[in-house]
């Protein structure tokens, strides 16, 4: 006797390729939107990253326009003072103002915010503005240090002997020094711009922290 094979006789070696493709799909669905979530906290932590540095920015910004002005202050006291003197024809020691403690100010937050990659994260017109006033800023106060240096060396060692340790036999005041107090004038001109510029920046990333 014959016996007929039916379909279930039959091994299955068919795919069931709606199934496969439902797979599929979970599967394309799960990995995308992972990848969406890993981006959208990248771009959280990225903004993270921008706030935390602006604000350690605007608090460098707010210290420099605030202590800059006061420097500026406490050096056009002393130079003022000697240049009346100096135009009157008197003999006077020369006056001048050295910063307590540290002659140089902190720049950590922006040199940080540098070296991690998140000053280019910044709109870019406010990055070169930001970059170009701490190069000034830097630069400047290098030109401090050399004015202190000369005072402590050329100044002070001859303040004790009176005014007349800064003058030659004709009555002229010392070149070098003459120079030297014009410098800090200069210095003073551009501590005072620059706090100024401090001002603007900080007012700019104030407004960005705030959006």
């Amino acid at each position: 006797m014959t016996r007929v094979c039916t379909d279930s006789d039959r091994p299955r070696w068919r795919p069931n390729w709606r199934r496969a493709a439902v797979e599929l799909v979970v599967i394309f669905v799960g990995v995308t939107s992972a990848f969406f979530v890993e981006s959208y906290r990248e771009h959280l932590a990225a903004e993270e990253d921008l706030r935390q540095a602006g604000a350690g920015i605007l608090s460098e910004l707010r210290s420099f326009e605030s202590r800059g002005g006061e420097y500026v202050a406490a050096f056009t006291g002393p130079l003022e003072r000697w240049r009346e003197a100096d135009a009157a024809g008197r003999r006077t020691v020369p006056e001048f103002y050295r910063i307590q403690g540290a002659p140089t100010p902190p720049t950590a937050a922006w040199d940080a915010t540098v070296a991690s990659g998140v000053a280019s994260q910044f709109e870019p017109d406010l990055r070169f503005r930001l970059g170009y006033f701490y190069h000034e800023f830097r630069g400047i106060h290098e030109n401090y240090l050399r004015h202190l240096d000369f005072i402590e060396r050329e100044v002070l060692p001859r303040i004790e002997a009176g005014p007349d340790a800064f003058y030659d036999a004709s009555g002229r005041f010392d070149p070098a020094v003459r120079v030297r107090m014009a410098l800090i004038e200069e210095y003073t001109a551009d501590l005072e711009r620059l706090s100024r510029m401090a001002g603007e920046l900080a007012d700019e990333l104030e407004a960005m922290l705030v959006d």
